[in-house]
């Protein structure tokens, strides 16, 4: 399968069913791999994901509380427990149903469209598409540690749908990489190899993991916010709704090619109103302003693309991220920030802070300031 077959084809979904030779090995054969894919799509299409991970905060929460219950000191105990029960334990995660699994095959196809070079055969293509899938079916068991709990589901609930026991092992590794860690070890994608024999073909494990994981990371637009629970206001003072807010005001995710140095760059676009900019919301405990937000979101994506690029190249050069937030006050009165965020100077330090990007940025309260004493920048 060419580069050609992928800028040519519209989705992966299209791309697996390319005519031609059929690339898989002879496994199993009562079904086509194209039909186990489709199978597995569908076993996963409404699993209760965001339902187990909400169960299992709630356990937690009420381990804790029972656990708090002991302490002897009155007081200490009182103000334990006052505290946890002003604070909403729910876990009301973003949609990790099938519509952001489609999304996730969406940046996933234009990622791999902005290669300069690389062939895959359709038996890849299929591990991707898998992995995909199930990459986030591990959070029915709680958010925490959900990349270790794939194997798991596969080996329980799948072995009618992918009897090959090598196969389900592939596509929980592909899968199981997209975050955590492996032994203490962030850098899970070095725990792959970078072409791993599958049935007598070639796998290229690190690059597939590596599209899903920074295809996922570019899949929180507005497409995953639940505006259902946002506007029936269940989410209000929950510490999840930063997270849902935040993918709601990403109204753009596009990768674009610089014409001067033919690298591809990710462009990301934001936009909300000046009150939405003077909230505090929970997140964790702690109360963070929805700028602030984007700020941490985007150095976390730049870190990840760096991560990610390592594991890519030679096959692609995605170097840049450029971000535009626009903070409306009115139909024609508007403030801009926009910041690129990229590998430039000599690395003495990662960066922490947007202050790192550039010293005029505002941070979220130095934003509440200008947009009560000042017109805002047309």
């Amino acid at each position: 399968m060419t580069l050609e077959d992928i800028k040519k084809s519209r989705t992966l979904d299209e791309l697996l069913s390319l005519d031609g030779i059929d690339e898989f090995p002879d496994t199993y054969g009562q079904k086509t791999h194209i039909e186990r894919y489709k199978e597995l799509r569908k076993k996963f299409e409404n699993y209760p994901v965001e339902m187990g991970a909400m169960q299992a905060a709630f356990q937690d929460w009420k381990s804790t509380i029972f656990e708090v219950a002991c302490i002897e000191d009155k007081k200490m105990r009182e103000d334990k427990l006052l505290e946890l029960y002003e604070n909403d334990p729910i876990v009301f995660l973003n949609r990790h149903d099938a519509s952001h699994t489609k999304k996730v095959m969406e940046r996933a196809l234009e990622l791999m469209k902005c290669f300069s070079q690389i062939e895959f055969s359709k038996y890849e293509i299929y591990f991707l598409m898998c992995a995909i899938i199930v990459h986030d079916v591990g959070n029915l068991y709680g958010r925490m540690g959900h990349e270790k709990n794939i194997s798991t589901i596969l080996d329980t609930e799948c072995t009618s749908i992918i009897p090959d026991s090598i196969e389900r092992r592939t596509i929980s590794r592909i899968a199981g990489v997209h975050g955590g860690k492996i032994h203490g070890n962030a850098d899970t994608i070095a725990f792959l190899k970078r072409e791993a024999d599958v049935n007598k073909f070639k796998i290229k494990e690190q690059v597939l993991a590596s599209i899903l994981r920074f295809a996922d990371e570019l899949a929180d637009d507005a497409s995953r916010a639940n505006y259902e629970a946002l506007n029936s206001g269940i989410l209000d003072n929950n510490t999840s709704k930063i997270y849902h807010i935040y993918s709601e005001k990403l109204h753009t995710v596009s990768l674009q090619k610089n014409k001067f140095t033919e690298d591809y760059e990710v462009f990301l676009a934001y936009q909300f109103d000046s009150n939405t900019a003077q909230i505090l919301f929970d997140k964790g405990g702690q109360k963070t302003y929805l700028l602030d937000e984007i700020y941490a979101r985007t150095i976390k994506m730049e870190r990840e693309r760096r991560y990610c690029i390592r594991y890519l190249r030679p096959y692609c050069s995605l170097e840049r991220i450029n971000v535009e937030i626009v903070i409306v006050k009115s139909t024609f009165d508007e403030m801009r920030i926009a910041y690129p965020l990229e590998e430039k100077g000599y690395p003495a330090r990662p960066v922490s802070s947007i202050k790192d990007i550039r010293e005029d940025i505002p941070n979220g309260e130095e934003l509440i300031t200008r947009l009560e004493g000042t017109t805002c920048h047309k």
